[in-house]
């Protein structure tokens, strides 16, 4: 058994926690603990008005603009925390809603120069279950209230609204918004203001159990309640779909930029023409009057309808950051300084001209100048938000595949009736009588009968009640060919039905869809930075003050030379520049300001996460935020769970043997005693009892019941299961089944009894079963494992990771498996209970140096792994798992059918994926840093004693290339493929790989920290990410039998 870890500090967030919780949950798990004095907290808010708000943020274009409003709220009174996604343009605001509203919110971000739109705005600790049994037990919806007319009683309207709420069975609490009046109803009449009385539409907020009643039966309630008066739901899944689209194509922006750069070219151009012709003798006998020139007056109207027109996006941000008090600037603002200096400075030549009545050649103007940024950085805008559009391909794709309609049957009795009287041939004709109804994508409820039509979609996940056909789920699981369905099969919603009608029901819809789930992954994974990003943005927030103050000292200082030092001396482009020394100062100090490019920094790390989550998730992989793509690279140690991962967890029957003789029980009375408290278990090996007694009782069907009566059910973690149950008879009975630790710790009476029958060598799982306190037998089963699963173990030995799996088998079972699967015995750690495998990667923190030294990442996919996959640096869910453990998790392993794997190749993938976007993050910093410090000096004039210098308009072409640049760089991980594992030939070196590996039991810190130097800093492994896509690693693909285990990990 691992030591038990020192004594630890406890982080936990207020809103969510407090000291007496903690304590009861670490003593629930069996350890000992103390309750000290809190660690000071800068804020902490009240239970019950911590909340979340979500808005769309447009007008974002660099790291830097993403810090000013991070920067802006952090230091707004009653923010607890900000993160804003430059790519997604979305911001996810944690604050005290008795502090600052969502709406002040909003309006923060506004003074920052931005536009902002509230999408959601949820209390969290709503959101936190109380009980387990409340789990998704609860939903929300709000209802816009339309149709109100003057004609219309609104006290009587509020009445029965009120009053039909109050009478539906499910309704936990409504707030109800009629012109700008609000009421918080809750089913015990208690009335509450509403906090915002400026609600400008009439709206019902509704929470209730959809367990009780559905969404569509309280729209369809409220419906009848007035004529003309209707409900509909905001912020339905296919307008949050469509909007989340738009945002992601960039088609606003795209279509904005491309009418910039058409318009900056037809007056941009003649502009630029007019500069170089203006000494022509034609134009310098043209003059409006004495100083002003018919040249120089078209190039004033046309430089100034691109400056205060086309240009006006960058004055408006300029002008924000001097209201937000020089705060917040971005690089818009770099462009508006440069653009008006020039403008201003033309501006002042002409009043020159004209006050000295300049009659032999046209003023010198910087309109070309200011006219070439403009038509550089619209066209650098323009090609950056395609390139944008493009890094979001994946995430597009999951979102373009929810439907917006459904058909469903009116009568869902008579149709289960009718479908119970028919035979299994049944004609689609005759189905087809049904009376059906078409209803918004946000109406399906559980247990609806949907109508697929050949070539629809399916409107949420369920299961076929009639029909077959052949069904596309490539953009969601990566199967590249249809798959053939049955009655019986379950779909998922968003995938294409083939060339047939079929009929499913209903079992998961809206956010509890798996497409819904997919979708909410990969978005919150491009929301959470990671934390180089968030180094980067500090970095763009504070290179633009150092910009502006470079480019006030080039011009100062070369003013100081030019004034000071013999013209002989003089770098020959102040000599030969007819329009004198101060002219080309000011230019090298526009240069300066334009060939900056915090853009370019900005932009390094989050396209490069939203290409690598977008990769991820189409090759089974859903990683939840750049936080965990960059941790994931400096993982050493990986440490498997056993049922369930590296098996398939589907146990089938080796023996039985009922030793009944003292009871009056029958073999079916004993398998119906099994089988009647084994299904209330959710472990693997419950559910595999269950599914064996109803085979041996002939109950050939899932609806099939046992006829008991059960009460006093108990789970023993890592022991079993105990309940009371009443056979048919009436007869009643103590039942307890168990592993070896049941007997050791509940029952040592038995333990003579066990030992008599030899079973310490048994190969397989032991499920124990005592009846009335007397031994009544026991059980063996059989599991497998996963195909790929030796396959995935020898290749991340391959590459250099230590590889250990924790069970709660005991030790020769372990050590079989463990020898299957190629981990050596020296890394099994076996007989742990599942309340304690996260102790394991505890005492492995504190014996290699801490968290600093190593990373552990752990995959597993049960309930009792939660605890290990929240303790681990890296947590990894096999997705057939359950919620919790995928809740607890950060990655979520799918696999690839189309690739042919499993979901255990997905740890390959994740690591890979995670390992080739951190390195292109990295090459995309060393990019644009190296941009910034090799054209900074150009452009301030350290070459001009070379006679090389920069000028403004081949800055400003400078910085639109390395930011597109920067955007091209990310998308090269569109080209990632996943390693080919092919079978081949297994030597006795492959059976025996890993026996030569660090130990993790007994390994001390300066053998780990050996092997962590033998590594190399991975420079083998980084060069190979160059070639992963023509690696081939020859492996055989067997199938195993699990070895025998005695306890239930």
């Amino acid at each position: 058994m691992p030591s038990m870890p020192q004594p630890k500090t406890v982080k936990y967030a207020p809103v969510l926690h407090n000291d007496s919780s903690i304590d009861i949950t670490v003593q629930e798990m069996e350890h000992s603990s103390s309750v000290f004095s809190p660690l000071p907290s800068p804020y902490s808010p009240t239970l019950s008005s911590a909340s979340s708000t979500t808005l769309t943020i447009q007008g974002m274009t660099c790291g830097a603009c993403s810090a000013s409003i991070t920067e802006s709220l952090k230091s707004t009174p009653g923010v607890i925390d900000a993160s804003i996604s430059l790519i997604t343009e979305n911001g996810l605001i944690t604050h005290d809603s008795s502090i600052i509203t969502a709406q002040q919110i909003k309006q923060t971000i506004e003074d920052c120069g931005f536009d902002a739109q509230i999408q959601s705005s949820t209390n969290i600790m709503k959101e936190q279950p109380s009980s387990r049994s409340d789990i998704q037990d609860e939903e929300d919806t709000n209802l816009q209230i339309v149709g109100i007319s003057s004609a219309v009683d609104v006290s009587a309207l509020r009445y029965n609204i009120e009053a039909y709420l109050h009478s539906c069975p499910g309704v936990i609490e409504f707030v109800l918004v009629l012109r700008n009046n609000s009421n918080d109803i809750t089913q015990e009449d208690q009335l509450e203001q509403s906090e915002d009385s400026t609600v400008l539409t009439d709206e019902i907020s509704i929470k209730f159990q959809p367990s009780a009643v559905g969404i569509r039966d309280l729209v369809d309630g409220l419906n009848v309640i007035e004529p003309g008066v209707e409900f509909v739901v905001m912020n339905s899944l296919d307008q949050s779909s469509a909007a989340q689209l738009k945002l992601l194509s960039k088609v606003k922006d795209i279509e904005y930029w491309r009418n910039n750069c058409i318009k900056c070219v037809i007056f941009g151009l003649p502009c630029v023409v007019l500069e170089h012709v203006e000494q022509m003798e034609f134009w310098r006998s043209k003059l409006v009057f004495p100083g002003l020139f018919w040249v120089t007056l078209i190039q004033f109207v046309l430089a100034s309808y691109i400056q205060f027109i086309l240009g006006a996006v960058f004055i408006k941000k300029f002008i924000a950051f001097v209201r937000n008090g020089f705060k917040g600037a971005s690089m818009d603002v770099l462009i508006c300084i440069s653009t008006v200096v020039s403008y201003l400075f033309s501006l002042t030549t002409i009043t020159l001209s004209v006050w000295y009545g300049e009659k032999e050649h046209p003023p010198k103007v910087l309109f070309d100048t200011m006219v070439m940024i403009i038509l550089f950085i619209s066209l650098g805008k323009l090609l950056e938000n395609k390139a944008k559009g493009a890094t979001s391909t994946a995430l597009s794709k999951l979102l373009s595949l929810t439907p917006s309609t459904c058909v469903i049957v009116k009568d869902v009795a008579d149709y289960q009736l009718f479908m119970q009287q028919q035979s299994e041939k049944t004609s689609a004709g005759a189905i087809q009588d049904f009376a059906t109804r078409t209803i918004s994508i946000d109406l399906v409820q559980p247990n609806d009968i949907a109508i697929v039509l050949p070539g629809g979609k399916i409107p949420a996940d369920g299961t076929i009640v009639f029909g077959e056909t052949e069904i596309d789920e490539s953009l969601i699981t990566g199967e590249s060919l249809p798959v053939h369905k049955l009655r019986g099969d379950p779909v998922i919603g968003g995938s294409v039905n083939g060339p047939h009608l079929i009929h499913i029901q209903v079992s998961k819809t809206g956010k509890k869809s798996q497409l819904q789930q997919i979708i909410n992954l990969v978005k919150d994974s491009q929301v959470n930075k990671a934390p180089v990003q968030r180094y980067s943005d500090y970095l763009a927030a504070r290179f633009i003050p150092a910009v502006i103050l470079l480019s006030i000292v080039t011009f100062i200082l070369w003013s100081i030379v030019c004034y000071t030092i013999h013209p002989d001396k003089l770098p020959k482009i102040f000599v030969k520049d007819a329009n004198g020394k101060l002219f080309v100062c000011l230019k090298l100090a526009i240069s300066v300001i334009v060939v900056a490019c915090p853009c370019a920094l900005g932009l390094a790390a989050p396209t490069a996460v939203m290409v690598g989550t977008g990769v991820g998730a189409s090759n089974g992989v859903l990683i939840k935020g750049g936080d965990i793509l960059e941790k994931a690279t400096g993982i050493n140690v990986i440490l498997f769970d056993k049922t369930g991962t590296l098996t398939t967890g589907e146990m089938s029957l080796v023996s039985a043997t009922p030793k009944i003789e003292n009871l009056k029980l029958t073999v079916k009375d004993w398998w119906n005693l099994i089988g009647s408290v084994e299904c209330n278990s959710e472990h693997p090996t419950g559910r595999a009892l269950t599914k064996i007694a109803k085979n041996q009782l002939n109950m050939n069907f899932d609806e099939d019941q046992f006829d008991t009566i059960i009460d006093e059910v108990k789970v023993v973690t890592g022991a079993g299961i105990h309940a009371n149950v009443q056979l048919p008879s009436g007869d009643k009975y103590n039942v307890q089944i168990g592993n070896h630790k049941l007997i050791e710790t509940l029952c040592p009476q038995f333990l003579p009894d066990v030992q008599k029958l030899n079973l310490d060598n048994s190969n397989n799982t032991l499920s124990h079963v005592i009846i009335n306190n007397q031994y009544c037998g026991y059980i063996e089963l059989k599991d497998t494992l996963k195909d790929g699963s030796w396959d995935v173990v020898h290749y991340l030995q391959r590459q250099g990771y230590i590889v250990g799996m924790v069970t709660g088998d005991k030790r020769g079972a372990a050590w079989k498996i463990g020898r299957e699967v190629g981990i050596p015995e020296s890394n099994i750690f076996y007989e742990v209970s599942p309340i304690h495998k996260d102790a394991v990667i505890t005492d492995l923190k504190n014996r290699l140096g801490g968290n600093d030294n190593v990373k552990v990442a752990f995959i597993g996919d049960g309930i009792n792994d939660a605890p290990a996959l929240a303790n681990a640096d890296i947590g990894m869910a096999i997705s057939s798992g359950t919620d919790i453990a995928i809740e607890s998790a950060d990655v979520v392993l799918l696999g690839s059918s189309k690739k042919q794997q499993t979901d255990l190749h997905g740890v390959i993938n994740a690591l890979q994926i995670s390992n080739a976007t951190f390195t292109r993050i990295k090459v995309n910093f060393v990019w644009a840093a190296g941009y910034n410090f090799l054209m900074l000096p150009f452009a301030m004039g350290c070459f001009l004693p070379l006679n090389v210098m920069l000028p403004p308009i081949a800055a400003s072409a400078a910085m639109m290339l390395s930011s597109v640049s920067v955007v091209l760089s990310s998308l090269f991980l569109k080209n990632w493929k996943s390693p080919v594992i092919s079978s081949g030939a297994r030597g006795k070196e492959d059976l025996e790989a890993g026996t030569s590996t660090f130990n993790l039991k007994t390994g001390t810190l300066e053998e780990f920290n050996e092997v962590k130097r033998t590594r190399g800093f991975r420079i083998g492994r980084l060069f190979s990410m160059f070639k992963f896509h023509k690696r081939e690693t020859k492996f055989v693909n067997h199938e195993y039998e699990l070895v025998p285990t005695q306890s239930r990990n």
